[in-house]
């Protein structure tokens, strides 16, 4: 069976701001949002934030040549709206590309050469160029690359100051907080984290149980997620990270959702397990899912390492 590499739970390096972001662009409105939320982000004096276009490959061959040099002149235009604001918070903004290829194998390899902390993209703008950001690329990228991945949704006025956090208690949970923390900043808003929990076969056993029963295995879980996210959030608050946790019931995507919207989330963090196939759409689709749902920011952990095991 795979079995994910075990967390680390040391808090010491918490919160670290990201030094190497890279932004996919299609020069939307939701483009300009993704590049301006990447410069406010916590980041490193001199950090470097990549800016890169991805022109189709399956663009006709006497379109390309003037397709990526369009791509090229509106990529220095993005770019110069931006200088200003990168500059004054001592950052290096680089052009990178255009590109030509796969938009999504064409990110991840951006981003494993230039060794990003973190891709954005923007998910507002003409349809077609949302399904291609959003359906298909950003999902992709999230799937199959190592990087995590942020999806803008909301105008840029500020820092976080809302962060919800999706948690499963399983080991890549510390993973995902870590991310949260370095988004927002160790010394930011608080933290809401959340783990919705199932309670297995209730449909099958419920009918053969009395209320009380019924009771007793319901509260049996509630009790062993009670205890894992106390053993969770342990050694955060012992450093100082402020965490007010919430528990509920039910289907993590409607639950997280809901939790969100009365909260006011503006920035919804959750992980995936990176695994393929069957396993991924049981497990895995739950964040994928929330990149095109959620109304907020959306910052998706990158998935542990796997390693195989036989049984």
């Amino acid at each position: 069976m795979s079995k994910p590499r075990k967390a680390r739970r040391s808090t010491e390096t918490t919160g670290a701001p990201f030094g190497r972001i890279l932004v996919a662009t299609d020069f939307s409105h939701g483009a300009d949002l993704a590049l301006r939320r990447a410069l406010r982000l916590p980041l490193t004096n001199g950090a470097r934030v990549h800016l890169l276009h991805v022109v189709p490959g399956a663009l006709p061959a006497r379109l390309r040549k003037d397709a990526l040099a369009l791509a090229r002149q509106r990529l220095e235009e993005h770019a110069a709206r931006a200088r200003a604001e990168a500059s004054a918070r001592g950052l290096d903004l680089v052009v990178d590309g255009p590109r030509q290829g796969q938009p999504f194998v064409e990110f991840i390899r951006a981003a494993r050469r230039r060794r990003a902390q973190l891709v954005v993209v923007g998910r507002h703008g003409e349809r077609r160029v949302r399904d291609l950001f959003i359906g298909t690329t950003a999902q992709r990228v999230v799937r199959k690359g190592d990087v995590p991945v942020l999806v803008v949704a909301r105008p840029v006025t500020d820092a976080y100051r809302k962060p919800l956090v999706a948690v499963d208690l399983e080991d890549g949970s510390p993973a995902v907080i870590d991310l949260a923390l370095r988004a927002v900043g160790r010394d930011g808003p608080p933290l809401d984290v959340v783990h919705v929990y199932h309670v297995p076969f209730e449909g099958f056993v419920a009918p053969s149980m009395s209320e009380r029963e019924r009771a007793q295995w319901r509260e049996s879980f509630q009790r062993t997620a009670q205890e894992g996210m106390e053993r969770l959030l342990a050694p955060y608050r012992a450093a100082g990270v402020r965490c007010r946790p919430f528990l509920r019931r039910g289907d993590p995507r409607a639950v997280v959702l809901a939790l969100a919207e009365r909260l006011g989330t503006d920035l919804l963090v959750a992980g995936t397990h990176g695994r393929t196939g069957l396993a991924h759409v049981l497990v895995g689709s739950v964040a994928c899912w929330l990149l095109d749902a959620a109304r907020c920011d959306v910052l998706v952990a990158r998935p542990l390492p796997f390693t195989f095991a036989l049984p």
